[in-house]
């Protein structure tokens, strides 16, 4: 695996901290129940479900497939290791730092 072009990258919003640092991406999230979700970049994979109330919901897992998109939306009810709410409404926001992810990684964003 190459290094990335940047070594650091951090995401905030909200309750939200998602960053990269030396090839590893790591979501934090602020709430009563402690978790993250930590991997090689390479591996992650990002899955939006829309749903009621203009809310989204990200679900962070590792790829199955070497050539899964980094950030797609999903219908499934398999989700992944961490899932985080955010509103419907900052869901570009998000998309715009998995966009930049996906360059930095050399890997797709589905449509």
């Amino acid at each position: 695996m190459e290094p990335l072009a940047c070594d650091h990258k951090v995401f905030e919003h909200d309750r939200v901290h998602l960053r990269v640092d030396h090839g590893i991406f790591e979501v934090f999230r602020r709430n009563r129940i402690i978790g993250s979700y930590r991997a090689p970049l390479s591996w992650v994979k990002v899955r939006a479900e829309a749903r009621k109330g203009g809310l989204t919901r990200l679900h962070f897992g590792n790829i199955e497939e070497l050539d899964e998109p980094i950030y797609a939306s999903t219908t499934s009810s398999k989700h992944g290791l961490v899932t985080v709410e955010i509103q419907t409404t900052d869901e570009p926001l998000y998309r715009a730092f998995f966009t930049e992810l996906a360059q930095l990684s050399d890997r797709q964003i589905a449509s």
